[in-house]
């Protein structure tokens, strides 16, 4: 019988060929088992103190891209692997950031409390809170990785009819959702209509497509195949939003969105299913 030494990473390569579930790939089963243990440390860390867990998540996909560059010369990892997490990372570090910073550099523009609310704090973020990260990303694709913001954007950044119909499919289907659970429990609906809120929302949808579904989605698609690329990128966007059960409805209705951005070729179709579902939600669950 043939010995495989620890080693060689071209017979490691050939054992896990032979794995007898050969749809799957070494690389989705490597990115799953640092998934795992990224999740673990950020699930433990959210309970001790939910402030310090874009910190943790943060670090964690910082010690994942450092390890795949390192072995970025071996057989075993793709040449790009660290990219992803690299920008993942900057995610959650740049929403820590915010969180820190804002509250020692807010009181010095001297704006009133009203004010200081709509822009930074208001339904999340505000008009501008996640802002200079929007714009981090859109720079770092544009300048350091060489990506036009067409390419970013999963195709064209016009706002096309495809964008239009694909994020009127899934919006309608991600907020019925929730909708038929209430109906099916007997609860009566007390509709609300906030046109401040939905003002709100319709700039910080936006740039938190930018952030989740904008260039971290393309260089995952890049890099990897899409369904990866997919399930990748809907975990960090539920991730973003804290670590509580609403999270993973979260994260599964972000890749939705994120089909609609792959077949729109547009990130406005993730905008627009976004927008729209909030809409709905907010308006018959507020």
């Amino acid at each position: 019988m043939k010995s495989y030494p620890l080693c060689d990473t071209d017979e490691l390569t050939n054992l896990l060929h032979l794995f007898p579930f050969r749809f799957v790939s070494y690389r989705e089963i490597y990115l799953l088992a640092l998934f795992g243990l990224a999740y673990r440390s950020f699930t433990k860390l959210e309970k001790i103190n939910p402030m310090n867990a874009y910190l943790i998540a943060s670090i964690c996909f910082l010690l994942l891209a450092l390890l795949g560059f390192i072995g970025s010369r071996m057989r075993l990892l793709n040449d790009k692997f660290y990219i992803p997490f690299c920008l993942s990372s900057f995610i959650f570090a740049g929403l820590y950031g915010i969180q820190v910073t804002r509250q020692f550099v807010i009181p010095l523009l001297g704006f009133s409390d009203k004010l200081n609310h709509v822009l930074f704090y208001d339904y999340g973020n505000g008009l501008l809170g996640l802002l200079p990260l929007a714009l981090a990303l859109l720079f770092i694709g544009k300048y350091l990785l060489k990506m036009d913001y067409s390419d970013q954007w999963s195709g064209t950044t016009a706002y096309t009819l495809p964008s239009l119909k694909y994020g009127l499919m899934v919006g309608l289907i991600l907020a019925a959702i929730p909708l038929l659970i209430v109906v099916s429990t007997g609860q009566k609906f007390n509709p609300t209509v906030d046109v401040y809120r939905y003002g709100i929302n319709c700039v910080t949808n936006l740039y938190e497509e930018i952030m989740c579904r904008g260039l971290l989605l393309a260089c995952c698609i890049k890099y990897w195949n899409r369904l990866t690329a997919v399930v990748w990128t809907s975990v960090v966007f539920g991730l973003a939003h804290g670590l509580t059960e609403k999270s993973v409805a979260i994260a599964l209705g972000a890749g939705l969105m994120a089909w609609a951005v792959l077949k729109a070729k547009s990130l406005w179709a993730g905008w627009t299913s976004h927008q729209l579902t909030d809409m709905i939600v907010d308006t018959f669950l507020p």
